[in-house]
């Protein structure tokens, strides 16, 4: 089963309002399900649920300093 198919039947079995939102109620079943699951698969839901959230094309750019430079009070 290709991951389009896979969210796709999931989006048909899960309450829409469920998608997404964080859960702590996992049935050993749904558990077992995931980990069978090729990991590219789990990184394609894991990306579609991310780009409802959050804009795509959006970099946050970020820097390390290091304390060694003396640039740290």
């Amino acid at each position: 089963m290709s991951a389009q198919e896979f969210v796709a039947r999931k989006c048909v079995t899960t309450p829409l309002s469920s998608l997404g939102e964080e859960r702590h109620d996992w049935t050993v079943a749904e558990v077992l399900d995931l980990l069978q699951q090729p990991f590219s698969d789990l990184m394609f839901q894991a990306q579609s649920v991310h780009r409802r959230y959050f804009d795509p094309n959006e970099i946050q750019v970020s820097s390390l300093l290091s304390i060694k430079t003396g640039s740290c009070s």
